[in-house]
This record gives structure tokens, sequence and C-alpha cells, in this order.
């Protein structure tokens, strides 16, 4: 069964176990989620935190 692969393509795979190993996510799935979060947190001062006329969007939305 050791035969089954070259050697050249068994030595690269063992050192491959010993590679670095990286668990961060790229800095634009950061950025996507900085604008999410943003984006909600701007929706929620409009509709909670917003005072038109004595009072909030939600409460004038809910009739």
């Amino acid at each position: 069964m050791s035969n089954l692969f070259r050697r050249e393509a068994m030595a690269r795979r063992s050192r491959a176990l010993y590679g670095e190993v990286r668990l961060r996510t790229p800095l634009s799935g950061w950025a996507v989620a900085a604008l999410v979060i943003g984006a909600m947190a701007v929706m929620g001062w409009i509709l909670f935190g917003l005072d038109v006329n004595g009072q909030t969007v939600w409460s004038w939305l809910r009739g």
C-alpha cells in the first residue's frame, strides 16, 4: 500500500500536516458584518428613538 503513491507526494503531504492554520475571516467579511450591524442600528434608532411631533415612528406605525 505504501508503494501506491510516489515518495515526493507523500513527503509533501507529511509536511502539510505541520503547516500554519489560520482561523480568521477575511477583512471583507468583517466589513460586511459591520455594515449590516450599522444598518440595523440606524433602523432601530429611526423606529424607536427618533421623536417626530411627540411620538416615535414605531408608535405612529402601530396606529
